[in-house]
């Protein structure tokens, strides 16, 4: 299933709403949202819109800035800690990166992958025979890619900033 990976929206609407554009032009079929959606003060009724309407087919994780966020506030829930999920026959946990990030993941095996946000920089790479992976931020990104993103499709995962420039790759092993 070709599955946007997104984090750290910081309530932007602007930038968020290229995102969605990318998503449907690129025919993803599901969205992994990997918290910090709001910021208290900042664009939040525009972004819980955006993130409401994609309810039906988007995960999201609760990020350390989602605190604010109250029980029937979204129409969707957000997800505490850490979630196993598989994506093809691949073993991947998905979190934010404030409880459990690439240096606190006891629990992710040789062979298995990791996605966190939380950090705002992006990178890829496999180490000791797992695959650790952080699409950086949508907004606010403290790297050069001015905003950025992952969409996997048939065990790999690809990075891109907001013009749809690839920035780096990793193919799962088989």
């Amino acid at each position: 299933m070709k599955t946007m990976i997104i984090s750290d929206i910081h309530g932007y609407s602007k930038k968020l709403k290229r995102v969605i554009e990318i998503f449907n032009e690129t025919n993803c079929e599901r969205l992994i949202v990997l918290g910090d959606i709001l910021t208290p003060g900042s664009e939040a009724g525009e972004v819980k819109k955006i993130l409401n309407s994609m309810r039906s087919v988007m995960l999201c994780m609760r990020g350390n800035n989602d605190r604010y966020i109250f029980p029937g506030e979204l129409d969707f829930n957000l997800i505490d800690g850490y979630l196993n999920i598989k994506l093809d026959d691949n073993n991947v946990y998905i979190t934010h990166g404030d409880q459990y990030n690439k240096s606190r993941c006891p629990f992710v095996e040789v062979g298995n992958i990791f996605i966190q946000g939380h950090s705002h920089i992006a990178w890829m790479f496999k180490e000791n025979g797992k695959y650790f992976l952080n699409p950086g931020s949508v907004c606010l990104a403290r790297d050069h890619t001015g905003g950025s993103f992952i969409i996997y499709e048939d065990n790999k995962f690809y990075l891109y900033d907001l013009d749809m420039n690839l920035l780096n790759f990793i193919e799962i092993d088989k």
